[in-house]
């Protein structure tokens, strides 16, 4: 496993990139940061959160910003609708805008996937994981948001089935990236999540400190992808915590509500 997501900067506006998808010519895309938008308090300052007390006019700034820098078009962006659950939704061109220009016709959408050029996939975090899959070989994207419900009930080995049930993709093309979250040193659960993951994983995804305990999310998705079939060597760790990092990340953990809420965002091209 490599750990090789690269930060850019454009004016004021910083974010990630994945090496190996930057390398496939296939994806326009980008985990953001908090920093290089125009909200301001508690949202400050690249905060692509919706419904959150911030100004839409500011929103909808930030969403223009990145969406201008990483070279897509924002009425292409397609929002999910993340519950904490495993649904998939295949989206194509007629779901554009979806969220952001019109009310978000999914019940629920914590992982979106498409085959089609022009299609912006977005999905939501401040501390949960963010996955990305490509299918190189048949051009299918994929996003993910795993928090600690989805990864237990394995939305990215779902949605890898679901890669290979309708758009016949083979593993073994699957290019994947494990973004910024908020990693094991501050992941603190209760004892009974604690051992329903030992249980179900091993026991090194636990560790115990002073009678408090701590999850590896990033090394259950590792382990989730290996299972499936993707190499290894094409699985990419972000290895950034979200609340170590306050001066680019939001963190739910850190900062609890009072905070804006970072996007991965990709498009086949």
């Amino acid at each position: 496993m490599i750990a090789l997501f690269v930060l850019r900067t454009k004016g004021d506006v910083k974010y990630f990139t994945i090496h190996s998808f930057d390398k496939s010519n296939l994806v326009k895309h980008c985990f953001t940061t908090r920093c290089g938008g125009v909200s301001q308090g508690e949202w400050e300052s690249m905060n692509l959160r919706i419904n959150c007390g911030d100004k839409r006019e500011n929103i909808l700034k930030n969403y223009e910003i990145i969406s201008e820098t990483i070279g897509v078009n924002v009425k292409s962006l397609v929002l999910s609708k993340q519950i904490h659950k495993t649904d998939i939704v295949d989206v194509d061109k007629n779901d554009c805008g979806n969220g952001l220009f019109y009310d978000n016709k999914f019940d629920s959408a914590d992982a979106l996937v498409t085959n089609q050029k022009g299609v912006t996939l977005v999905t939501f975090y401040a501390d949960c994981v963010p996955v990305f899959l490509l299918d190189t070989k048949r051009e299918v994207l994929a996003l993910i948001h795993s928090g600690w419900r989805g990864t237990y009930d394995e939305i990215t080995p779902k949605t890898i089935k679901h890669m290979i049930d309708k758009y016949n993709s083979n593993p073994n093309d699957i290019i994947a990236a494990i973004g910024p979250c908020i990693r094991q040193c501050h992941f603190q659960v209760g004892e009974d999540i604690a051992k329903l993951f030992a249980q179900k994983y091993t026991k090194k995804i636990v560790i115990q400190s002073s009678g408090k305990f701590y999850i590896d999310l990033p090394g259950c998705i590792n382990m989730q992808l290996t299972s499936m079939g993707v190499v290894p060597d094409n699985i990419t760790d972000a290895m950034l915590c979200t609340y170590c990092n306050p001066e680019l990340f939001y963190s739910h953990r850190r900062d609890s509500d009072k905070r804006g809420t970072m996007a991965a965002i990709a498009a086949l091209v």
